[in-house]
């Protein structure tokens, strides 16, 4: 069942538009109704655009759902992007996805996110931190090891880690899997589980 929706508020008076992703589309559209009529919870852009229009001028649409909450954000970001570019539309999002980073979805046999994740409790960091450490200890090294077989990947049970990763460090993990024929996944894997060898 696909539990994320990405969705927008349409104001067809000046082209206004506003983008969200949730886990529970009706509840948050009743939210925005609330906001939008009693003029409340609203950034300066959107707030401004209620005081010139009536609360029935603004119509709230689900636009796409998804099964991960990273592939919902991604949209919306996308969208957002996009809306910023259009000189036809008035954009009321405030906070602007930037564009020096990317959010990725890792797939992770268990074992490795299980300490992803105490590791992550135990040194007060989220995961994007984590996981930027991670690969910076990873590529440091004057040479990468490999550790982990595709075999081993297909049969472990695996957990989903969302992150926002910086795009240096993406273009470095491209650039090796490119130059070595390795997949991702493959430099993932070995990359967790020296760094948790050594701390």
């Amino acid at each position: 069942m696909q539990k994320y929706s990405v969705y927008r508020i349409l104001n067809f008076k000046e082209m206004g538009i506003y983008y969200g992703c949730t886990k529970n589309f009706e509840q948050r559209k009743k939210d925005h109704q609330k906001n939008i009529k009693e003029k409340i919870n609203l950034n300066d852009t959107f707030e401004a655009a209620v005081e010139k229009h009536h609360w029935t001028d603004f119509r709230i649409e689900e636009i796409e759902k998804f099964n991960c909450y990273i592939d919902a954000k991604l949209k919306e970001e996308e969208l957002i992007l996009k809306s910023k570019k259009n000189i036809n539309h008035l954009l009321y999002n405030e906070k602007i996805p930037k564009k020096n980073a990317e959010n990725i979805m890792m797939v992770i046999a268990r074992e490795l996110a299980e300490k992803f994740t105490e590791y992550k409790k135990n040194h007060n960091l989220n995961k994007s931190e984590l996981t930027r450490m991670i690969l910076e200890d990873y590529f440091a090294e004057n040479t990468q090891k490999i550790i982990w077989s595709l075999e081993e990947i297909e049969r472990a049970k695996k957990s989903y880690i969302g992150v926002r990763i910086k795009n240096h460090l993406l273009l470095q993990m491209r650039n090796f899997s490119h130059k070595y024929k390795i997949q991702k996944t493959l430099i993932y894997h070995s990359a967790m589980d020296l760094f948790f060898q050594k701390n």
